[in-house]
């Protein structure tokens, strides 16, 4: 069964706000309590009441009351270091995500322009049936395949003249 959403509201009845403050709060000292293991963070929570003296504090109120206090201790400095502004955490994922969009893009279009080239050489598809993108990505295609065809010609004509060099600067006596 799924958990249907509830759309929060005033309560006016004292004993179900007590009883809804209270599981709350053990909720939330929970979830404070993951984090400080998991992290390794100190963590203190006040809250209170308007019109209540209650003031209710998690771990106690002296343990919340010193970590207030040694926060409040540090400089503005430190205390800026400390801090992560929401914005800024989310800003760096979605950049993060971005640039492997733009990656993944990048390869998609690549493989598709070779599949393209290979239909095109196998004659399974004409070039009249390419649209415009395809047509320019095929001539970045071939400029990347002709510049690639240089290099490996380029370096067999060093490999043969090496070899011939290695063969002229030898005595050849019948054998091989």
């Amino acid at each position: 069964m799924t958990k249907m959403g509830v759309r929060p509201s005033r309560i006016v009845d004292p004993k179900k706000k007590k009883v809804l403050l209270d599981k709350r709060f053990a909720a939330l000292c929970k979830k404070a309590k993951d984090l400080t293991i998991l992290c390794d963070i100190e963590i203190g929570i006040f809250f209170f009441t308007p019109g209540d003296q209650n003031i209710f504090a998690w771990p106690s109120l002296t343990q919340a009351t010193d970590r207030m206090k040694n926060y409040l201790a540090s400089s503005h400095k430190q205390r800026q270091i400390k801090m992560v502004r929401h914005e800024d955490f989310l800003q760096s994922i979605l950049n993060a995500k971005e640039g492997k969009i733009n990656q993944l893009e990048q390869m998609i279009e690549k493989k598709e322009m070779e599949d393209n080239f290979n239909q095109l050489v196998e004659a399974r598809k004409r070039f009249d049936e390419l649209e415009v993108r395809e047509i320019r990505a095929l001539i970045n295609l071939f400029v990347v395949k002709r510049t690639q065809l240089d290099e490996r010609a380029k370096q067999l004509n060093e490999n043969e003249i090496d070899s011939n060099d290695y063969n002229n600067g030898e005595e050849n006596d019948g054998h091989i």
